[in-house]
């Protein structure tokens, strides 16, 4: 070969190395451009965060449980990233969207209850999730409930309609959202409070209320569905009607979506249903036949070797199922689940309308789409029907995570995984500064980035904890907490009552393994894990000397 040659050769190959690291770099940009956009260009991805009221896991269709019919979830999770166990961190609504939206947990926040945002001293030094995307280019959108109370100050760029739970029937007087439905209330009278009736009022929007007055008892009476300020609710029938509060939030939703937007999105749907009252367009009962509804998992006499300060607590869900038995049995428990899965249909159907709006605009290519719940549910599992408890109906929620072009799509993860690590994945994925509280609060972000997870839902070597941690508390006692690995869930109590529960062999929790020997040196290590969280973060006041804490608080 000749020197020329040689060269024109050795040109030849400095020019495909030049050209092939070029091509390398701008694939590994691609990969990475959700994260490193340049900051306030139409290049950084929007977000659409959807979250349902009271939707439990059978949107995850396990096995034994009643069939949901979910076919927009279900394209969502064929698309992106399902994660199979995933948890809140407080099991009850209010609660719950304040750790997701500030990203902290109750105990660093000293609230568990449904105190507004702008009441909670650490949360007013703090910036909320929406608040930091308007901070850092974005339009932030919200529409329905997201935080408990609503919108919640200048949160949001602009926001629609704030939490609504009707239609509801009403007497006359009073609040409409206190009023059992009529043909409901000789069922219920002999075994629950009035005020009681509206989370087991359920049916049909045809069914159409109609309270006779009775001026013995200073009844007004009415006719028809109502709003909760009390205004008339137009049904003529299922065709011809007023919208209810999702329907306005889904198209408030859509129509921002058919907008021209020169400054990335964040756009929150916050769903009312499957939450109290279970009512909805009669086509979607109809979807479910009385005779084909399977009842949950169920085992007689469940709660007894559970925590007596568990079994005991917060009764009101014991009681409305008790009462469900006692004036239907097992037919009225049917109606009941039918209800949920029929409002869960509905649910999932203004979903569809903000996908399909979002895969008909031009954002769909650059768009991350989140979909999850506030809390779980229990439709009589453990005798219960309602939230508030640290069993898998409660904290366990649907999370369908979508990231375009990520490497993880159309898989499933079994991580476990907690809702408070939202906040800091989309900091993550979306470039925005990881320190949202720096030189306010100071607090740092508490969950982890599950970006790892979204590009190998399978990774085993992510940098978050191996557990889902979650807590509650009534009133002013002490919180109760709890874990969930991969196999088991590990409870700690304010009196030091344990449980433990294997999921490998028990999925539905039946039986409390505490106390057995032969798990001693797991239901030792779940105690470590679980304290170790609570040191990493604030230890509630009485724990430094309860079980397992020592006396080493933080």
């Amino acid at each position: 070969m000749t020197k020329r040659q040689m060269q024109h050769s050795t040109r030849g190959i400095v020019l495909w190395i030049v050209r092939m690291s070029f091509v390398l770099g701008v694939a590994v940009l691609a990969g990475s451009s959700l994260a490193h956009a340049a900051d306030g260009t139409a290049t950084r991805p929007n977000v659409l965060f959807i979250i349902c009221d009271d939707l439990n896991d059978w949107t995850l269709h396990p096995a034994g449980h009643p069939k949901a019919k979910t076919p927009n979830m279900d394209r969502l999770r064929n698309r992106g990233v399902s994660f199979t166990n995933a948890h809140v961190v407080v099991p009850v609504c209010g609660p719950s969207r304040k750790s997701l939206f500030s990203g902290l947990y109750p105990q660093t926040l000293n609230d568990y209850g449904f105190a507004r945002w702008d009441t909670v001293p650490l949360l007013r030094r703090c910036v909320p999730l929406p608040l930091h995307f308007r901070n850092n280019g974005y339009d932030a959108y919200g529409t329905g409930k997201l935080l408990h109370e609503g919108a919640g100050g200048d949160f949001y760029t602009e926001y629609g309609i704030g939490p609504d739970y009707g239609p509801w029937p009403w007497q006359g007087k009073g609040s409409p959202r206190n009023t059992p439905h009529p043909t409901q209330f000789e069922m219920w009278k002999d075994y629950l409070p009035v005020q009681m009736h509206r989370d087991l009022n359920y049916g049909p929007l045809s069914n159409v209320p109609y309270w006779k007055s009775d001026p013995a008892k200073h009844i007004p009476g009415a006719r028809g569905w109502y709003t909760e300020e009390g205004k008339p609710f137009r049904y003529k029938d299922d065709c011809d009607r007023d919208k209810m509060p999702d329907e306005i939030s889904a198209d408030w939703a859509v129509d921002v979506l058919k907008k021209k937007h020169d400054r990335p999105f964040y756009l929150a749907v916050g769903f009312i249903r499957p939450h109290t009252p279970l009512y909805a367009p009669k086509k979607y009962f109809d979807l479910f036949p009385l005779e084909d509804v399977q009842l949950p998992p169920y085992r007689k006499n469940d709660l007894d070797d559970c925590a007596s300060v568990l079994r005991n607590r917060w009764q009101w869900g014991f009681k409305k199922y008790h009462a469900l038995i006692q004036a239907g049995g097992e037919t009225a428990w049917k109606q009941w689940v039918r209800a949920y899965l029929a409002c869960t249909a509905f649910a999932d159907d203004q979903v569809g309308k903000v996908l399909d709006a979002l895969q008909q605009s031009g954002y769909r290519d650059n768009t991350i789409v989140i979909l999850t719940g506030d809390n779980g549910y229990h439709v009589g599992e453990k005798d219960c029907i309602q939230k508030w408890h640290l069993w898998d109906e409660s904290t366990r929620v649907p999370l369908l995570i979508y990231v375009p072009g990520g490497r993880g799509n159309g898989c499933t993860c079994d991580h476990p995984v907690s809702l408070i690590d939202i906040y800091p994945t989309l900091v993550d994925l979306c470039g925005l500064p990881e320190h949202p509280n720096k030189d306010r609060s100071n607090t740092p972000l508490a969950g982890h980035s599950i970006r790892p997870l979204l590009e190998n839902p399978q990774c085993k070597t992510w940098n978050g904890p191996s557990v889902a941690f979650m807590g509650i508390r009534d009133g002013k006692t002490n919180p109760h907490f709890s874990i969930r690995s991969n196999r088991y869930r590990y409870t700690l109590c304010a009196n030091g009552e344990e449980e433990l529960y294997d999921h490998d062999t028990d999925p539905n929790e039946w039986t409390n393994l505490a106390g057995n020997p032969k798990y001693s040196k797991t239901q030792e290590q779940l105690r470590k894990t679980l304290t170790s969280i609570l040191r990493a973060t604030d230890v509630p006041k009485g724990y430094e000397t309860n079980k397992g804490m020592g006396s080493d608080k933080k």
